[in-house]
């Protein structure tokens, strides 16, 4: 098994090792690559004992793609309802931060979700629904509450694509870390938040 579990650390039972064990195969070998029986192997048991749990590869990676999300978007909707109107610059920081230090936050899998299935209809479909589309839908609540605050206003249009330019820059710039290497600070990428958002005089 990995070395660093993810699965188990919030879920019990045998469909949490197998999660385990197929993101340990899937970020080996990518999804195309991965198969039931090195899943199988890897987890000590035999191939037709995971299918007692799973009827195939697919329905295995949608789950564990369903998981992630749902786990994800429990952490990132306590750390996003907890930013302040009065400390937004700060909120932000510590945001990226714990998103940098946080393994709840979904890093190995993200890593293995890059590269595993980028072209499967089913991976966006059930990546958007347990995980781009809550997202977008918290932050197209927590949002108007905060411009409020800070006595601004815009149109729902306006605010749709706010929203969207800001999950475009958060995101980016984690991929970018990934990438590239963590920044020396995240100043620049929270200068922008704060900018695109029309933030920028807090």
């Amino acid at each position: 098994m990995s070395a660093s579990p993810y699965f188990t650390t919030f879920m019990e039972g045998r469909k949490a090792e197998i999660l385990d064990a197929a993101l340990m195969v899937f970020g080996k070998y990518g999804y195309s690559d991965g198969t039931m029986r090195q899943i199988a192997t890897t987890l000590g048991v035999t191939e037709p004992a995971l299918y007692r749990h799973y009827a195939g590869k697919e329905a295995l990676f949608e789950d564990l793609v369903a998981q992630a999300g749902d786990h994800i978007m429990n952490f990132a909707r306590e750390k996003v309802s907890g930013i302040s109107p009065d400390n937004l610059r700060g909120s932000l920081m510590q945001l990226i931060e714990v998103r940098r230090s946080n393994q709840a936050i979904g890093g190995p899998v993200i890593r293995v979700l890059l590269v595993a299935a980028p072209h499967s209809g089913m991976f966006v479909r059930t990546f958007r629904a347990h995980l781009a589309m809550p997202m977008t839908e918290l932050l197209a609540e927590v949002v108007p509450q905060l411009d409020a605050a800070l006595g601004l206003t815009f149109t729902p249009e306006q605010t749709t694509g706010r929203v969207r330019a800001f999950m475009s820059l958060f995101v980016g710039h984690f991929m970018t870390s990934m990438v590239l290497g963590e920044p020396a600070n995240d100043t620049s990428a929270v200068d922008a938040m704060l900018a695109i958002m029309s933030w920028k005089h807090v």
